[in-house]
């Protein structure tokens, strides 16, 4: 008998000890709307519809987008939990300009105060058409610095004007930002466009040498050379991020990041040697360098192994090299016309426009190494390719040309009476 009592009395505990184990099950999710695989466009608002239902009770439900790499690309989006079964319908606007077009995924997710579900119903997003908003042309004359944007039909309008002189300037499209940097009087001064108004800025030191030497955007956001030997890397809220170094005796003048690297011309302060430097971007830490044979003009990535970097020699005439960054060397594919180069825009990874000072304009192609004129009677000191209208933006002295590419045709002019330091191209994104 004793055993029989404690027999029971073992089952009527374990009976109990599982009923107390038992695990809180999981939420349940039907997502009815959207259909699957249904394609929305940028600016479109998305109507989800789901029905979330637990028998313990809802703690929370949220809603968002993610990209095919399962990142959230929109803001998440909290709905009322009005009961254990509840159904609910959520207005969901696609509001990120800068979304691309391709594969989405809804989530709908839901918790109880112990376990998480995920609801997924996939969906295509057709990206924001890329529209040219205008371009600015950089003009210095006896007032200032002047910012001036060509409309449609290049008529003028000033919007921006700082004092000092001029090193460079660069435009990113995707924060709407214009940067100008003086060279050794002024400041370096970001512009929230299309209204030119001062964002933020870098005070520069007025000396006899210059301060800043380059400004060159790419990503978020942008890269301030200076003459003491220090590339500065600010994000669009004017934030430092890290800075990297020059070598002692050296400063640097242009830049460019390419797979992850920051390569930067770097000149001798007592002498016309150059090195391209490579740093790690992320970091700011030296890779490796080289010398190059004088003035940079244009560096540009070309694939995962190789930067082109066009300049002057120092002895004269122009330089087309290529630089293979595993193994540190360069080389030349061709030989360029016995004149200086001025300005190198790039079409796409393989293809390159070169303007030099004997009035023509040449091609470049990677693939097939070919090198042929293109336009001439010309000198064109600035170039920017709009692959976006499949145009070409050329400056020269005080004018400002748009040309056709395909097929080439002069299609507008813009005397800006005044020595033109720049062109730039702003999109809408």
């Amino acid at each position: 008998m004793k055993h029989i009592t404690i027999a029971v009395t073992l089952i009527i505990l374990f009976c109990f000890s599982c009923k107390k184990d038992n695990p809180v099950g999981y939420p349940s999710i039907q997502i009815s709307s959207p259909p699957s695989l249904v394609t929305y466009a940028v600016f479109d608002t998305v109507i989800i519809k789901a029905n979330v239902s637990d028998a313990t009770g809802l703690q929370s439900v949220v809603v968002y987008i993610t990209n095919a790499q399962n990142v959230p690309v929109l803001a998440t989006m909290n709905i009322p939990i009005t009961g254990k079964n509840m159904s609910f319908t959520c207005h969901y606007p696609l509001n990120d300009f800068h979304m691309v077009s391709g594969q989405y995924v809804i989530v709908v997710k839901a918790s109880n105060v112990t376990n998480t579900q995920f609801g997924f119903q996939q969906i295509y997003i057709d990206a924001a058409p890329t529209i040219r908003t205008g371009i600015y042309a950089i003009t210095r004359n006896n007032s200032g610095i002047h910012v001036s944007k060509l409309d449609s039909v290049f008529n003028k309008t000033t919007v921006y004007t700082q004092g000092g002189d001029y090193s460079s300037s660069d435009v990113s499209s995707y924060y709407q930002q214009l940067y100008i940097s003086a060279a050794d009087s002024g400041n370096e001064n970001t512009l929230s466009m299309p209204l030119a108004s001062v964002s933020w800025g870098i005070n520069g030191i007025v000396s006899p040498t210059p301060y800043f030497t380059n400004t060159y955007s790419y990503g978020d956001a942008v890269y301030i050379s200076e003459f003491n030997g220090l590339i500065k890397y600010y994000n669009h809220s004017g934030a430092g991020i890290v800075s990297s170094m020059a070598n002692t005796g050296y400063y640097p003048i242009k830049t460019c990041v390419w797979n992850n690297y920051l390569f930067a011309e770097e000149k001798c302060t007592s002498s016309s040697l150059r090195n391209l430097v490579v740093y790690y971007a992320p970091s700011g830490a030296s890779y490796e360098q080289a010398a190059i044979p004088g003035p940079v003009i244009g560096m540009f990535g070309l694939d995962v192994n190789h930067l082109l970097v066009c300049g002057n020699q120092n002895s004269g005439g122009a330089y087309l090299q290529l630089y293979n960054v595993p193994g540190n060397i360069f080389y030349s594919p061709l030989t360029l016309p016995s004149a200086n180069l001025l300005s190198v825009a790039q079409i796409d990874a393989q293809d390159y426009l070169l303007g030099f000072d004997n009035g023509t304009i040449y091609t470049y192609s990677y693939n097939t190494n070919g090198f042929t004129p293109y336009l001439n009677g010309v000198n064109a000191s600035h170039m920017q390719y709009d692959a976006v209208n499949d145009q070409l933006i050329v400056s020269s002295g005080t004018y400002v040309y748009e040309y056709n590419c395909t097929p080439l045709s002069l299609l507008y002019t813009a005397n800006l009476q005044g020595s033109v330091l720049n062109v730039h191209i702003l999109f809408n994104k």
